[in-house]
């Protein structure tokens, strides 16, 4: 009885409600002002225990902090590559870049950044809506990023294990390894059983950033004609 009763009801209710919707010209629009925004967070992580364990909620686990409370106490982190897991092979965690398919003497050549890895986070940012004066001396919406200097970029060892000229049709797929010089000189424990290459790179560290970036259409002047 009381579904059969509240049914009509709300086709009633439904009948006299209106929106109350109005259209507004650009100099309505112009004088409307109002506040809002979003405050976001963003994370990349490319190769990392981070990037291939979903239930991670944090690129690291920390127990107080250190240096006078400057600095987390990071007791474990997972922005690390672990091979045969976040890397299954790592041949397969490279960029291979083929500049205008160059070849040399019939051998494909290939540049190739080997173990790419890399996690970037930023705890907080804002996305918000502004006002500001334009070229023409009239007051014009923008969008605005909002970034904060307590809440740094991360960068976690952002880079490349080493760079390689490789050739072949695969070529990008070689995983020579070192092993020895020659025939029979050793090489030194920190290149021992590494990929071939003639250089690495690695960034660990805090990009602190402070300010307002404001986007907006440089010729939108509210004119007729004008590009907004």
């Amino acid at each position: 009885m009381f579904k059969q009763a509240l049914l009509p009801l709300l086709i009633c209710v439904s009948s006299v409600t209106q929106a109350g919707l109005v259209g507004l010209d650009n100099t309505e629009l112009v004088g409307i002002t109002g506040q809002g925004g979003a405050d976001l967070n963003w994370t990349l992580s490319l190769n990392h225990q981070y990037a291939s364990d979903l239930s991670l909620a944090s690129i690291s686990k920390t127990n107080g902090t250190v240096n006078g409370g400057d600095f987390a106490n990071v007791t474990e982190a997972y922005y690390k590559i672990r091979p045969g897991t976040d890397c299954a092979l790592l041949e397969l965690c490279r960029l291979a870049i083929s500049p205008n398919n160059h070849t040399e003497n019939g051998q494909k050549k290939w540049l190739v950044f080997k173990q790419i890895q890399g996690t970037l986070q930023i705890d907080k940012f804002s996305l918000e809506g502004t006002t500001l004066i334009n070229k023409d001396g009239n007051p014009q919406t923008a969008m605005m990023l909002k970034f904060y200097d307590d809440k740094p970029l991360k960068i976690r060892n952002l880079g490349f294990a080493s760079l390689a000229v490789e050739s072949g049709d695969t070529g990008y797929l070689n995983n020579t390894k070192y092993g020895t010089y020659g025939a029979s000189q050793a090489v030194p424990s920190f290149d021992n059983g590494q990929e071939q290459g003639f250089m690495g790179l690695n960034v660990h560290g805090n990009l602190h950033m402070s300010g307002d970036l404001k986007i907006f259409s440089y010729n939108c002047s509210g004119a007729a004609g004008a590009r907004c």
